[in-house]
């Protein structure tokens, strides 16, 4: 992948030091939203949830991905989430999510990351909004729409402003 400076001008710019947990799992999706992170300036690590002990073999091959990146990465085993009820976990929220943002917070991470194709609008109450990505085929929204207001609030969607074409070519 090309560290050229990515399509789009209409990126956020954060200051160098802010950090950002991105869920790996290895697709090309995943190393696109690195390096859009990257070059917004944030400090990039990877962490890859593993729900079961039979995703052993995918955890290694995202590991594998986040080191050609250059980017540290870590296994977040997480079994014992997978299980849990919506009321354990947070209305809407899954294991990942909840995973995610345990280990951000113990590593003093202010956000998370995923390769999701969707955007995260905070409008004028305050209130975080999940909106489609502006590539109605890749949107995937509907699977976001549920998680709660301090889940969107430390969530970034890096995919979100491109369309397919877009990505392939990052």
């Amino acid at each position: 992948m090309s560290d050229a400076f990515l399509p789009g001008n209409g990126f956020d710019t954060y200051e160098t030091q802010d950090k950002v947990l991105v869920s790996m799992d290895g697709s090309v999706d995943c190393g696109v939203a690195v390096r859009i992170l990257q070059q917004q300036g944030f400090g990039v690590a990877g962490a890859v949830v593993q729900l079961a002990a039979d995703q052993s073999a995918w955890a290694a091959a995202a590991r594998q991905a986040a080191e050609a990146l250059g980017i540290e990465c870590i296994v977040l085993k997480a079994e014992a989430l997978a299980d849990q009820p919506a009321e354990v976990l947070g209305s809407g929220n899954d294991a990942r999510f909840a995973a995610l943002l345990t280990a951000a917070d113990k590593l003093g991470i202010q956000y998370i990351a995923t390769g999701h194709h969707a955007r995260v609008e905070l409008g004028s109450d305050g209130v975080h909004t999940v909106c489609p990505a502006v590539d109605a085929v890749l949107d995937e929204s509907a699977a976001l729409a549920a998680l709660p207001q301090d889940t969107l609030a430390r969530l970034l969607l890096p995919l979100g402003e491109f369309t397919a074409a877009d990505v392939q070519e990052m």
